[in-house]
Parts: C-alpha cells; structure tokens; sequence
C-alpha cells in the first residue's frame, strides 16, 4: 500500500538509478504505466520512453512533472516522541487529580442532582481563593470564571450566587442574543466565547449544559465532533479549565434517575463525548437508608481520567441558609449505598437489644425468636458468632443457665 507520493517518490528514485523495493502491483494508474515503460529501456532513454508511454493522455505534461519535479532519494522526516516531548508542557491541574488545565472535563448527571450548584462551588472556590472540597489550594486565586448558561434563566443563577457569597464581579455570563438560543454550531457564538476568555483570561469556563448550546443532535458522532473539537481547542489555546456538564440517560425498569449508581456507558449521546473528554466526573445520590431520598447526600466520583490514577470519591449534601436558599456542603466521606441487611444481621441486632435489659433463658430466647420469625437454629447460630459479646452466666448444660450481655 503506497499514498501517490510515495509511487511519483519511488518512479523519481528509480530514474536516478536509487534502489527500491516496488513492484508493479503496488502501483496505480498513471504511475504504474509509467514504472513498466522503465522496464524496457536504457536510463538514457527513460525520458522520452515516459513521454511515449503517457502519449495521447491529457494529463501527460502534468505526470511528468511530478516526477521530474521531486527531489531523488528524498524521505520524509518525522518526529519521534522524545522530540516531540522537548516542545511539550508538563500537564497541568487546576484541581489535582480532578480537573485539568487545557483539557475538556465532563460533568455527567441526572437533572436534581446538583450540577449546578456544584459548578457554582467551583466557581466560589476559584473566585474567592477557598480551596478545593479535598484540601487543595487554588492555583491561581482571584481570577474569573465564565459560566455559558445554555438553559437561559441567569436570575436563577444569581439568586444562587447571592446565597453561596460568590464574588459576582468575577463571573461573567455568555447568553444568547434576545429571541435566539446559545448554538456552537454557529460562527457569532463561538467568536463570542473566544473573545470573552481572550479578554477575561478565566481559570474556568464552566457550560452548562451540552444538550442545550448547539443545534444538532447528540447521538451522530459528526454531530458532536466539531463542537467537542472546538472546545477542547479554546481550551488548549488559553489554559483553561473546561467544564462541559452533561445528562444520562433514562434508566429502564423505572429507576429514579437521580438515585442512578453512574458508568460511562449511562451518559446520553454518542460515545464520542466521553472519548473526546480527558477526565469524566459522575454524580448521583446515594440511598442511604431503606427508603429512597432525593434530599439525600450526593456522591462526586471519578467515571473517567487518562491522565493519572483515579481519585477517591467525594460526597457533598445541601444545607439550609439563612434566611432562604441552600448551599453545597461536602462531607468528610463519600455516602456509602444503603444496603438490606441479612436475615443473620436482622437476627443479630434483634439478639443483643432483647438481652439488653436483662439476661434470659435459651429456652425463653428461642421463644421470643420464634415470635419474630426467626427459628431455633438460627438464634444458636447467631449467638454462636456474637460469642464475644453474649457469655452463659452458668454452664450451658445447666438448667439455671442464661444468656447475657458481657459487661461493659
């Protein structure tokens, strides 16, 4: 397999008398034509046997001089990583581990999830020199975020940054023009956002939401590649931080949306989305307990990073301000799901409350037991792994015996 460069190459070699490995059926018309002439003539005639050869084609003068034209025994030159890397820049975090500078992040969740609110913490972080929900210091404190709000609604994003205390002379919003919708599928768009972050020079540009800032569908990859390609290129351009929040998909068999445990394969769209970003966050709340809670803690968590090891999760919850609105809260750990305990763990924690008052008869255990549905084998087993917490008060064959809690 030989590109028409590399076929006119070996024809210009080959008229010099320069050793090639080319045999015709690596060749194309015209240039395979032009290799077979060779084959029966002198170097001295190689000229005029190609004229003759190409006689009565249109083209003839034009393949000629693109032989004749290229320069004998000439390679191309390519650069090999260790060259490359003398022109590279060491990557760069804004939050380490989880937000590259330069480079596309996405942010995928259900709708109540927090999206907002949690790019609205970022941007507090980032404006007011508050440093990042695991310790992290701000590496460059004080500067400008701009926030593109697709869904068209700024009052709600101010209310919210009144409530949180957000330096609002440091957030700067994109928004479409009166009766038009933000569309980066268009050229007045796109300049508009290069000119603001070549102005403003932001640590972060948070967009809020993909579905909602251009045109065309999501599910084609020719849909999504030139708007992905053209943020990831203005945020390789001006270093910035590149939020780009994203939905997921419907779950089937009637799951709460919000409640979701994340993977890539659940975000909406064509996997050309997830493929373009270098680092893919996922959030969703956490059933803590028995009955599902859309109140309930949130958990921050890695679902993709080309760039290093993935980071531990994070969880965060919303807490009430005063005297109105709420604000993002992070905990000292990510919530852990909510999981139904065993019929041995039910019988366990049923075990030590009844013998918390006062010890009892293995006889009158089993018959408490009985009445909440556990059987006799299943008690004695449960007492036999509480054995460190549970002791006879005589020997267990004696007829005074009882099971008791050991002391303190």
């Amino acid at each position: 397999m030989l590109t028409e460069k590399l076929q006119i190459q070996a024809l210009a070699d080959r008229l010099v008398g320069l050793p090639t490995n080319i045999s015709t059926r690596h060749l194309q018309e015209p240039w395979r034509t032009c290799w077979m002439a060779l084959d029966s003539c002198e170097p001295t005639q190689y000229h005029q046997v190609l004229t003759q050869a190409l006689e009565g084609r249109v083209d003839r003068a034009n393949i000629l001089e693109a032989i004749f034209a290229v320069q004998p025994g000439h390679q191309m030159q390519f650069e090999s990583l260790e060259e490359l890397a003398r022109t590279l820049s060491p990557i760069e975090w804004i939050w380490p581990g989880w937000l590259p500078r330069g480079m596309l992040t996405v942010v995928g969740a259900a709708p109540g999830t927090g999206k907002s609110f949690l790019m609205l913490d970022l941007a507090w972080r980032t404006t007011t020199n508050q440093r990042f929900p695991d310790g992290s210091p701000i590496p460059n404190p004080d500067t400008n975020v701009i926030y593109v709000d697709g869904e068209g609604v700024p009052q709600i994003l101010n209310e919210r940054a009144q409530h949180y205390g957000i330096d609002r002379k440091r957030v700067y919003m994109l928004l479409a023009d009166s009766g038009e919708a933000i569309d980066f599928s268009i050229e007045k768009y796109r300049n508009r956002l290069i000119h603001m972050v070549a102005t403003l020079k932001p640590e972060l540009v948070i967009i809020d939401s993909l579905s909602s800032i251009h045109s065309r569908g999501q599910n084609n990859v020719e849909d999504v590649r030139d708007l992905l390609s053209f943020l990831i290129q203005l945020a390789e351009a001006y270093q910035v931080g590149m939020l780009l929040v994203h939905h997921i998909r419907k779950p089937g068999n009637g799951q709460n949306m919000q409640m979701f445990d994340l993977s890539m394969d659940d975000l909406s769209g064509s996997g050309h989305i997830v493929a373009m970003a270098r680092v893919v966050w996922g959030i969703h709340v956490v059933q803590t307990g028995p009955q599902p809670d859309p109140n309930g803690p949130r958990k921050l968590k890695m679902l993709k990073t080309n760039l290093g090891p993935y980071v531990e999760p994070l969880g965060f919850e919303f807490a009430p301000l005063q005297p109105q609105g709420v604000c993002l809260k992070w905990t000292e750990e990510a919530p852990q799901a909510y999981r139904e305990p065993t019929k041995e763990e039910q019988c366990a924690a049923w075990l030590l409350e009844l013998l918390r008052d006062q010890p009892l008869k293995p006889k009158d255990v089993v018959e408490a037991g009985n009445n909440e549905g556990f059987s006799r084998s299943l008690i004695y087993a449960t007492r036999s792994s509480l054995r460190g917490q549970i002791v006879n008060t005589e020997g267990k064959n004696s007829p005074q015996n009882q099971w008791k809690l050991v002391d303190g």
